[in-house]
């Protein structure tokens, strides 16, 4: 038992006793409060004010704005003012009312009160956090308030100190330490004291540790719960009776050889355990929720969905993030964990990124959400073509010759696997050309698309009908079928632009109805199925040589096949059919993909990994239905008329302004057509002609030299050339 007692009120230092026996310095008389007061604070009087409870610095008094708090109890004290007892029938009548815990001194103040003093059977360990419940739990244990009237509340104050005043009565009765131990106990159920982190760790975290840690050698055995008693098991001295119990935040110790009366787990196992949960718990939020600075968002079964505040806060509480504050802390820790998200799962976009698997994706200075889904089929491990045969057998006969083929395989296996790996590989946009009913939009639509996990009509966006493209830039397949068609050459320039954009250039512009347009990395592929027919085959870009190696036109045979029922060797080949059989063999077709070995002779530059290559039939079809037919047939009107004039020179020169001029004045000073008057058009067309005579033999020679800030034509007019002739 330990008595600490300060000499007078304005000192710190704390001198202890066994008993208040020991103290044998008399104190003075005095008529009034005022008068004693005045004594009992002199920094000279030298007498006793005691106290059973101990400061974290034990030769120091505990202080009131708790600099040196409350960490153990000897026993406790209460008092009752302004009462007058009959001290000759009091101690008998207050033995009477405690029963079973009588107090063990009975003591009388100068002013004429009772002070009662019971004392612990031992030391009791207790944590500052915990004091108020306690003593007011232990208080009404014993029913101290209703002993007597005048019950003094401010006794009951872990910083107060006692005067000694007159020993009336001992009893050397203590109380029994089962009781005060069972009390703590249920204060720690009920009012645990919290760790002062601002992140909490959950039992089951601890009981790992607890469990697989050989340094605490299966001392704990048994169930690791709030509540939960057992010894002190990271102290290694063999006594394995009870010393703590388990609270959410640490242990609530009531052994003297634990050395205080709660232990967080961060004093427990060591400050790297508790920073190792804590950035674990860190990362948890910043990988798991994100905020662009108006909406929250996360995922749910592997799909980025906007979830608002209130979902964020359930689930944070979910994942064991506390509500309630830490003493001392302005943020509760789920306050925290949102103030976190807010601040370091900030982005500045959302938008699907199908060649990146990263969740959030670095784009120059902003951070994007990555929301895309897109999954590539899985290749089978058995790519043996008795496991596609459908597949097999179509291809075969589909196309106009083996090298078509050959090269629609070296074309879909570089975008299947930039989609399975998530890598970004430019390609080339592919042409497929030929009758109807032959399954092109089969080709496109089922085994392109369902090899690379869906497909997107572009025909809209493409055509320049519209330019929102959200769903264009969730996939890696966009798709045109017969029914687009450029009615003008306007519109053929600007379906030829988008094309030649969305093919050289990694990057799109993508937007969402209602959104702001961004720019977004894209490297996917552009897939048009087209008729043989001239209104088809109008939508055809223009393959001069800005454009020419960035496409792949392969012709369809004309024999191709429309009996499906034939090559699946069944009665009736419904779509249904034809569509089951064919998702059952793309997995063994993507893997023989991946294995195939592309032609040396097809195989072309990194930039896109194989040459380009245009049917010469779609080249002669496309030519007819381009822009440069329509000059061509200026130019011979222009090289036959002049000669016709008596011009007499082999080579015409001169401004593509001149040439306007005289191409008018050779028609009777009319424009020949809308497009031979138009400045823009007529520059762009003879770029185009001097491009193509170059790499075309058979083509009038067009040249031209840049002389005086001027770019001066040179027009072949040799016979030679003249359509007329050839025709002859």
């Amino acid at each position: 038992m330990h008595y600490k007692y300060l000499k007078n009120l304005s000192e710190h230092k704390i001198y202890t006793v066994k008993s208040l026996t020991e103290i044998t310095t008399t104190p003075k008389k005095f008529t009034d409060k005022i008068q004693r007061r005045t004594w009992s604070n002199h920094p000279d009087t030298d007498y006793a004010f005691y106290s059973l409870f101990e400061g974290n610095v034990g030769s120091t008094r505990i202080s009131k704005r708790g600099e040196n708090k409350v960490c153990a109890m000897w026993g406790f004290v209460v008092e009752y003012d302004n009462i007058t007892p009959d001290w000759d029938t009091l101690v008998d009548e207050l033995l009477t009312k405690c029963g079973p815990y009588p107090p063990t001194v009975i003591t009388r103040t100068p002013s004429g009160g009772v002070r009662l003093i019971w004392e612990f059977e031992d030391k009791l360990l207790i944590d500052d956090r915990m004091f108020k419940n306690f003593i007011n739990r232990l208080a009404d244990r014993l029913k101290v308030r209703r002993l007597f009237a005048g019950f003094d509340e401010s006794c009951l104050l872990p910083h107060q100190y006692f005067y000694l005043g007159e020993i009336i009565h001992t009893t050397n009765k203590r109380i029994p330490e089962e009781l005060y131990v069972k009390l703590l106990i249920k204060t720690g159920i009920e009012n645990p004291p919290q760790a002062p982190s601002s992140l909490s760790i959950p039992l089951d975290a601890v009981e790992t540790e607890v469990r697989e840690n050989t340094k605490y050698n299966s001392r704990w055995p048994y169930p690791f719960e709030v509540g939960v008693r057992g010894p002190l098991f990271w102290i290694d001295d063999g006594i394995e009776r009870e010393g703590c119990q388990i609270t959410q935040d640490g242990m609530i110790c009531y052994s003297d050889r634990a050395g205080k009366g709660f232990l967080t787990w961060k004093e427990i196992f060591g400050e790297k355990f508790v920073e190792d949960y804590e950035n674990k718990k860190l990362d948890y939020l910043i990988e798991r929720y994100w905020f662009t600075g108006k909406t929250f968002y996360t995922k749910i079964n592997n799909r980025v969905c906007m979830i608002d505040k209130d979902q964020l806060k359930l689930e944070l509480r979910q994942a064991g993030f506390n509500k309630r504050a830490s003493a001392g802390k302005p943020l509760s820790e789920l306050e925290n964990a949102v103030l976190i998200i807010q601040r370091d799962s900030r982005i500045d976009e959302v938008a699907p990124i199908v060649f990146d698997e990263d969740t959030v994706v670095q784009s120059g200075p902003n951070k994007i959400l990555n929301t895309s889904t897109l999954k590539a089929i899985q290749p089978a491990g058995d790519s043996d073509k008795k496991k596609w045969p459908f597949i097999d057998k179509w291809l075969k006969q589909f196309f106009k010759d083996e090298k078509s083929l050959n090269y629609f395989y070296a074309w879909l296996q570089r975008i299947y696997s930039a989609v399975l790996y998530k890598e970004s590989k430019q390609g080339h946009a592919l042409l497929l050309v030929g009758p109807t009913n032959k399954g092109k939009s089969l080709l496109s639509n089922k085994l392109i698309g369902g090899l690379l996990g869906g497909f997107a009509d572009a025909s809209d966006y493409l055509s320049g009908d519209s330019k929102f493209n959200k769903e264009l830039g969730q996939v890696a397949a966009w798709v045109i079928d017969d029914t687009t068609s450029a009615a003008s050459f306007a519109e053929q320039r600007r379906a030829t632009e988008l094309i030649k954009k969305a093919t050289a250039n990694p990057r799109i512009e993508y937007q969402a109805k209602f959104e702001n347009s961004i720019t977004i990395s894209w490297a996917g592929r552009v897939i048009m199925s087209l008729n043989m027919d001239a209104t088809s085959l109008s939508v055809i870009p223009a393959l001069d040589s800005s454009n020419r190696d960035k496409i792949i036109a392969l012709r369809i045979s004309d024999d191709a096949t429309s009996n499906f029922s034939k090559l699946l060797n069944v009665v009736e080949a419904s779509n249904t059919v034809i569509e089951s059989t064919m998702e059952e063999e793309l997995p063994h077709f993507a893997q023989w993909l991946l294995e195939y070995e592309i032609p040396k002779d097809i195989k072309g530059d990194s930039r896109f990994g194989i040459k380009s290559h245009i049917d010469p039939e779609i080249d002669a079809a496309a030519f007819a239905n381009s822009n440069r037919s329509v000059l061509i047939e200026a130019i011979e009107f222009f090289a036959e008329t002049l000669k016709e004039y008596g011009y007499n020179k082999p080579v015409w020169r001169g401004t593509v302004v001149k040439l306007m001029a005289k191409i008018q004045d050779l028609n009777g000073n009319k424009p020949l057509n809308n497009l031979t008057s138009n400045m823009g058009w007529m520059i762009r067309g003879m770029q185009s002609l001097e491009e193509a005579s170059k790499a075309d033999k058979d083509v009038r020679p067009i040249t031209s030299v840049y002389k005086n800030n001027l770019r001066i034509y040179s027009i072949d007019l040799d016979s030679k050339w003249d359509i007329s002739t050839s025709d002859d």
